[in-house]
């Protein structure tokens, strides 16, 4: 009889890992946990109802806590970088630059999910945001995520999930009605990143703008 329970006991437990397994938000959440840095190539299209559809696409590198490269580099280089203490916005065309502290930079959407100075356990996720997951599209399944209490500009954002658990695209819906699609290609996780992809030293001749 305990052999009986024992068994059963087994084929329960193998059963909730499973389900937990499968289930999309709990991929999603434990992806977000074990990601610690992160590199890839994007290409983003933004459109809405009123303005012509733009695209863009570039590389981005993601380093826990708190630092981010964003280089767009077609069809303008646009540059866009966190080092944990600043947030940079350059502009080498118009040798333009403008420079923030982190906590005025109000941070959102992508940001506010791989960047948090502290990294998110999954209580802290889902005190957080609200999860839903809304289906497959693309190949992928999309999660939506919506912060439980308001954020600068952002409305909603979707993420979708590929087979391998791997976060690969993203969907940000803000509050102009514009909606910005982001796929990235070439993802590698958890490897080692130059610090220095995280640093920005104006050139002689740009305009900074402290704000």
């Amino acid at each position: 009889m305990r052999k009986a329970w024992a068994i059963l006991a087994m084929a329960s437990a193998l059963w909730i890992s499973t389900s937990a397994q499968a289930d999309p938000i709990e991929r999603m959440i434990e992806s977000l946990a074990t990601t610690q840095s992160l590199s890839a190539e994007f290409r983003q299209v933004t459109s809405s109802k009123s303005a012509r559809v733009r695209t863009a696409s570039g590389v981005f590198y993601v380093s826990k806590p708190g630092l981010l490269r964003w280089e767009i580099r077609q069809p303008y280089p646009q540059l866009q970088i966190l080092n944990g203490r600043e947030f940079w916005l350059v502009d080498a065309d118009l040798a333009q630059a403008s420079v923030r502290s982190v906590e005025a930079a109000n941070l959102s959407g992508i940001a506010a999910l791989l960047l948090n100075t502290n990294v998110l356990t999954r209580e802290q996720l889902l005190a957080r945001y609200q999860f839903s997951v809304s289906g497959e599209r693309d190949g992928v399944t999309w999660i939506g995520v919506v912060p439980r209490q308001a954020e600068p500009g952002i409305t909603r954002l979707m993420i979708g999930l590929d087979s391998d658990s791997m976060i690969s695209r993203f969907e940000i819906h803000d509050s102009l009605g514009q909606v910005t699609r982001i796929e990235l290609t070439k993802i590698f996780k958890n490897i080692a990143i130059d610090a220095a992809l995280f640093q920005y030293t104006p050139p002689r001749g740009m305009s900074v703008l402290r704000q």
